[in-house]
């Protein structure tokens, strides 16, 4: 028969035995009973990774085959969580110190990282009830039989602050810089210097290529949230450079402003020519109805006593009104769009302009620290039981 390993409690027992050491000086040595060390000795109690270092500590010569007898923290597909805490405590100075480490070598890595400053501005969009405002105007142009498309005047800011018309503007702007000098984007992120492995001149090709892609610098660089409650509108630029950044960022409130403001000026210069043709197309149709009207009455002097005249004579007359009506209310609508033409009224209000960023809101140490930390606890708890 193969001849069997003995237990961990045998192994104690004949440690015991060969040193001539009692049972009672051997358990108070490992801080447990006399009882207790029995039950090991026979085998009744398994004995715990803690007890075990206790041992190791006690009695330095003790030797343990560990790869057979150590207990399992898993067995039998399940955990044995008291045995995984003990590996744990055990091994808390080197999880702490690897911790640590990792820690410290993320803060050291963020220095590596580009700092980033970003610029907030704060847009409000007017509330206008354009409907009220044009209704009388729509109804109108609809009773003429003639179709108007109802162009709502609310635009969607932050598509205009991502729009490509507006980026273009930016990278053909040069900003000055916190040191007081003046660059373009180009030349803060240094777009037109050849990396040292080209062994090329740049093209009419490449010049288009460092565009787009100054474009894709740049719409990562802008953010735009939007409070769908309030109406209230951030944009957020973040550049290498704070003054940069801050000019930038002014600059597109501006841009975004006088944008809606020339498409609303635009329409109201749309409506007023709309309606000062329709003006003249309905005087001269009054003018012909009042000619009409004219010599009906002079070859018909007695329309009055022939019940037939005088429904001709009345047909004529009402729509000679009819058309007088018309042509106040046009007058009337064609003065109000003059002074909505002349009136300029903001469409978008810019409520916090940007100043320049006093700290760097990129790279966050702390998070790199956290994130650190937390791969550091990570890997040195499996590495330490991986180990065991």
């Amino acid at each position: 028969m193969p001849e069997t390993k003995p237990t961990i409690g045998q192994l104690i027992k004949r440690y015991r035995l060969l040193n001539d050491i009692r049972q009672e000086d051997f358990a108070s040595k490992i801080e447990v009973s006399r009882a207790t060390l029995i039950n090991y000795e026979k085998g009744h109690t398994t004995i715990n990774v803690d007890v075990l270092e206790k041992i190791k500590t006690a009695f330095p010569d003790f030797k343990l085959d560990e790869s057979e007898e150590k207990p399992k923290i898993i067995e039998n597909n399940m955990i044995d969580f008291k045995i995984l805490f003990d590996v744990l405590r055990n091994g808390r100075n080197w999880i702490f110190i690897f911790t640590l480490c990792c820690g410290v070598m993320s803060i050291g890595l963020s220095f590596l990282f580009t700092k980033y400053y970003t610029a907030r501005i704060s847009l409000y969009p007017t509330k206008q009830d354009v409907a009220s405002s044009l209704g009388q105007f729509q109804s109108l142009a609809s009773s003429f039989g003639m179709n108007i498309p109802t162009e709502n005047q609310r635009f969607n800011i932050p598509d205009v602050v991502q729009s490509n018309l507006i980026k273009q503007k930016i990278m053909a702007q040069s900003w000055r810089t916190v040191s007081g000098h003046n660059q373009s984007l180009y030349d803060l992120w240094e777009l037109y210097d050849s990396p040292w492995y080209r062994l090329y001149s740049d093209g009419p090709g490449d010049s288009a290529f460092i565009n787009e892609k100054a474009i894709g610098y740049l719409t990562k660089k802008i953010n735009v949230i939007e409070n769908r409650k309030t109406g209230l509108i951030e944009v957020l630029v973040s550049l290498e450079d704070p003054a940069v950044s801050a000019s930038v960022a002014n600059f597109v409130g501006v841009q975004v402003q006088s944008y809606i403001q020339r498409k609303n000026s635009a329409q109201a210069t749309k409506e007023k020519n709309f309606i000062a043709s329709r003006l003249n197309i309905v005087k001269n149709e009054l003018l012909d109805l009042e000619d009409e009207l004219k010599s009906f009455t002079e070859r018909n002097r007695g329309y009055d006593e022939s019940p037939e005249l005088f429904m001709v004579y009345s047909r004529l007359f009402r729509e000679v009104e009819t058309k007088k009506q018309v042509v106040i209310t046009l007058q009337q609508q064609l003065e109000l769009a003059r002074i909505e033409e002349v009136k300029q009224s903001p469409i978008l209000h810019i409520l916090d302009r940007a100043e320049i960023p006093a700290r760097k809101s990129a790279p966050n140490r702390l998070l790199f620290l956290i994130a650190g930390g937390f791969i550091g606890l990570f890997g040195s708890t499996l590495i330490t039981v991986f180990r065991y």
